[in-house]
C-alpha cells in the first residue's frame, strides 16, 4: 500500500509555486495538528498528510538543503502515524513509516549529489589555476 495526500494536480502546483505553499502547509498544519491535540485523529489525518506533502515536496525542490523542513516531515509523519495507530489502522501507520524511510533515501541520495557537484566544481576550478 502506498499513501499519498494530494493529487497531481495540486503537487504540480506546488513544484510550480513553491513560496505560495508555504501558506497552504501552515494552514494545513495548524489545522491538522490542532485536531489531533483535540482528539480528532480520523478528522486531523487529511491535513496533516497535505502538510506532510507539501514538505516533502519543498524539500525535493531545495534538494534536501532546509533543515526546518526536514524536521518538520519528521514531526508530520510522527502525527500522521500517531493518528493512525490511535484509530487502529496499523496497515495505514506502516505505509506512513515506509513513505517517509523512502524519503529519507531520497534526501540522503539529494545530498550526495549537491556533495559530488560541489566538489567536481571545486575540482575545476583547482585545476584551471
Amino acid at each position: 500500500m502506498e499513501i499519498s495526500f494530494l493529487c497531481s494536480k495540486h503537487a504540480d502546483w506546488v513544484y510550480s509555486h513553491p513560496l505560495e505553499a508555504l501558506n497552504f502547509l501552515a494552514r494545513d498544519e495548524v489545522q491538522g495538528t490542532t485536531l489531533f491535540y483535540e482528539g480528532e485523529y480520523r478528522e486531523s489525518i487529511p491535513y496533516l498528510g497535505c502538510a506532510f506533502d507539501i514538505t516533502a515536496i519543498l524539500l525535493e525542490v531545495e534538494e534536501g538543503q532546509n533543515p526546518q523542513l526536514i524536521e518538520k516531515v519528521f514531526a508530520l509523519s510522527t502525527l500522521i502515524g500517531d493518528a493512525y495507530r490511535a484509530l487502529g489502522l496499523v496497515e495505514y501507520q506502516a505505509a506512513m513509516q515506509r513513505r517517509v524511510a523512502d524519503l529519507v533515501t531520497a534526501l540522503s541520495y539529494q545530498t550526495l549529489q549537491v556533495q559530488q557537484g560541489v566538489r567536481a566544481v571545486n575540482d575545476y576550478s583547482v585545476s584551471r589555476h
